[in-house]
């Protein structure tokens, strides 16, 4: 390739990697003649970038999306062949176990044992699933009779409701609540003149039916995910995305803010794990009740959040999610199962020790 065109290509960040996963007609855009296209073509073939990699991986949790057997080693494999495609893009990559990539490339007589066709609604289906169990799981948990809800963050919720067509009125509890003063008519919580919650009347029990059922109709009607089990600094970061729902849980910490309002008690909260920090703000006069402002919301307590992710910033070695809580509540010992003192060979992405400040 001519010096100067190579100079030109790098000052504009492009590598050898990046050139060798661009077609023709992109690479004649970069003024790059067609002897030298050819022998970009030659060469190996550029890894599968990271990011792509483990949202592929995530979405089928590391299993085959043909036979789904957990005890049989996965490769990653392109559905429309490199060759032919040059696409590393996620919805071209299909995890299969050895076996079935082994039937993705024979043939039987004329046809591939599993075409692509076959191929990718197999993916489709398992992916699907995937995300379908996940909030199957979530919403689950709420409905026990063990669950306690600790917090809700009533103005975001009733916003996220509104806009995903939910009609509040509907929803069980809102006529008792709204019959007691503990809701306007258009659904949302009033405050009173302490800037707190009614969770302290005779009738609070309807409010917390209410915010429950309007916090389940958000997460049907989103994908939120359970990272609980998920806080690595090499795959979380291509996971979630601001405004991601996502649900956290493990030992949290409290911490006051001062206030100049009254009505206001702001907490800082955060749960670090394995170098990744999770921060939110709320005001604890939101606590559905008085040993929820009292004890739960306080000190260092093991619970779930469930969070709208605002921004990842990285510092140094470390990950900063920031984000907006919508719910605190108790701990459901089926959504979390990892203790992050241990290392990272089970996701088979780390090898190293681990940070693990509150486990």
């Amino acid at each position: 390739m001519d010096t100067r065109l190579a100079q030109a290509l790098r000052l504009a960040g492009w590598t050898l990697s990046k050139l060798q996963q661009c077609d023709v007609a992109a690479l004649e855009a970069l003024s790059i003649d067609q002897p030298t296209i050819a022998r970009l073509y030659k060469g190996n073939r550029p890894p599968i970038p990271s990011e792509a990699l483990l949202q592929v991986l995530f979405a089928s949790r590391w299993l085959c999306c043909v036979c789904r057997e957990a005890t049989r080693p996965v490769v990653v494999h392109h559905i429309q062949p490199w060759a032919k495609s040059r696409d590393h893009a996620p919805a071209n990559l299909a995890v299969l176990c050895t076996l079935h990539h082994g039937e993705a490339h024979n043939q039987r007589g004329l046809e591939v044992t599993l075409s692509v066709e076959r191929l990718l609604a197999a993916k489709l289906a398992w992916e699907r699933q995937v995300a379908h169990m996940d909030r199957l799981a979530i919403h689950q948990s709420t409905q026990v009779q063990a669950c306690h809800w600790w917090y809700f963050n009533h103005l975001r919720l009733f916003e996220l409701a509104r806009a995903s067509g939910v009609d509040l009125q509907r929803l069980p509890g809102f006529a008792e609540a709204r019959q007691h003063g503990l809701c306007a008519a258009i659904g949302v919580v009033e405050l009173d003149e302490r800037g707190r919650s009614p969770y302290n009347a005779r009738s609070a029990h309807h409010l917390y039916q209410y915010m429950v059922q309007m916090l389940s109709c958000v997460l049907e009607h989103t994908v939120p995910q359970n990272i609980s089990d998920d806080l690595d600094r090499g795959t979380l970061p291509a996971l979630i995305t601001s405004g991601d729902i996502i649900y956290v849980q493990g030992r949290h910490f409290f911490s006051n803010i001062n206030s100049p309002d009254p009505r206001e008690d702001l907490v800082r909260a955060h749960r670090s794990a394995n170098k990744v920090d999770i921060h939110f703000v709320f005001n604890r006069h939101e606590g559905t009740s008085g040993s929820a402002r009292a004890l739960w919301l306080c000190g260092a307590q093991t619970l779930c959040s469930v969070l709208q992710v605002n921004r990842i910033e990285r510092a140094d070695t470390r990950y900063q999610i920031y984000a907006t809580v919508l719910a605190i509540r108790s701990a459901h010992g089926e959504l979390k199962s990892r203790l992050y003192e241990g290392n990272l060979l089970r996701s088979g992405l780390g090898f190293g020790t681990v940070d693990e400040s509150e486990e």
